[in-house]
């Protein structure tokens, strides 16, 4: 019975990415954002691929909860916390251009 009940997850999170995507690529032929048809394409490959769910960081589970609510997700809370901050200081560390 728990077997049932988690290949009926995997099943609802891959139809949850296959209408982002589908959404995504129609709100981006009408100009909008590719990226998150992009994520959601990629997720569903790592789900084929059997790595779906693995933190492409340090290699741990990302929490189902996490993967309910950003089903494309590629990093668990720590590394993608880690990753944003990482991030934001090249930001701030970047020099300034300046305009003549």
């Amino acid at each position: 019975m728990a077997r049932g009940k988690t290949a009926s997850r995997a099943k609802q999170r891959q139809d949850m990415l296959r209408e982002l995507a589908a959404d995504e690529t129609i709100s981006f032929s009408a100009g909008g954002c590719a990226s998150r048809a992009v994520e959601a394409v990629e997720a569903l490959h790592r789900m084929r691929d059997g790595t779906y769910g693995k933190c492409v960081d340090c290699g741990g589970k990302i929490p189902a909860a996490r993967l309910h609510v950003k089903p494309e997700a590629t990093r668990c809370i720590a590394c993608q916390s880690d990753y944003e901050s990482r991030a934001a200081h090249a930001e701030l560390a970047a020099p300034v251009r300046r305009t003549a």
